[in-house]
């Protein structure tokens, strides 16, 4: 089983952190830092595009930015509804075809953090290269 701690600060700051020494500050009331749902919505982010960059491999290209546009229950708990994935790639035009089937498997089989709330959360994503 894998283990990790939050420890409440002070006000609305906690620390999270894991067995390795590992920790981010999260602020759960304040527009100086990430909110929870702000870092869940980023973490699915990350999540795919470590998929994409781990199945790029030897394929060129010099950067990748992945902007998430999200949207929530209006009424508590606010849960995200929907979110939507734009992948913004720098790379060669002939590998659209297997940048696009690299991130339909990514929500199909390999983001875990995507698959944890695919039950509640539509995910929907694009792909922009240049």
């Amino acid at each position: 089983m894998n283990h990790v701690d939050v420890k409440w600060k002070e006000g609305s700051v906690a620390l999270c952190s894991d067995t390795k020494g590992n920790e981010m500050l999260c602020d759960w009331d304040s527009d100086n830092s990430l909110s929870p749902v702000q870092i869940m919505v980023q973490m699915v982010g990350v999540c795919s595009m470590a998929e994409v960059v781990v199945g790029m491999k030897e394929r060129e290209f010099d950067s990748l930015k992945v902007g998430i546009d999200y949207e929530r229950n209006n009424e508590n708990p606010r849960y995200v509804t929907k979110m939507n994935l734009i992948f913004k790639l720098n790379t060669d035009l002939k590998w659209e075809k297997f940048i696009r089937r690299l991130i339909a498997q990514t929500f199909d089989k390999y983001c875990s953090v995507a698959s944890t709330i695919s039950g509640v959360t539509e995910i929907t994503w694009e792909l922009e290269l240049n």
